[in-house]
């Protein structure tokens, strides 16, 4: 494991309770239900790591609260939910 898994599973553990630590089915890969906790939760950590952010709970809550104003209704699509962020802050996936 490198530092960086091992860093991004200690920063996962500092999340509240987990509860579906697996994605099954389709719809769970494309879409990220609110009423979730740990979907949402691991989309957030997924964004930050993906974007080459530090997955903390400081960047945890800016996500989260741009989250909350996200206009689309659900169910929330993924790849509306990372297009929505990444305009908003002008970012992309690291390579």
């Amino acid at each position: 494991m490198t530092e960086k898994e091992r860093e991004l599973e200690r920063a996962k553990g500092d999340w509240s309770k987990h509860d579906n630590k697996k994605y099954v089915g389709k719809l769970d890969r494309q879409y990220v239900s609110m009423s979730e906790g740990y979907e949402v939760e691991y989309f957030i950590d997924h964004y930050l790591d993906t974007r080459g952010k530090a997955v903390s709970n400081k960047n945890r809550d800016i996500v989260t609260a741009a989250l909350e104003s996200y206009p689309g209704k659900a169910p929330y699509p993924r790849g509306a939910l990372t297009a929505f962020l990444d305009s908003k802050w002008g970012l992309s996936a690291v390579r």
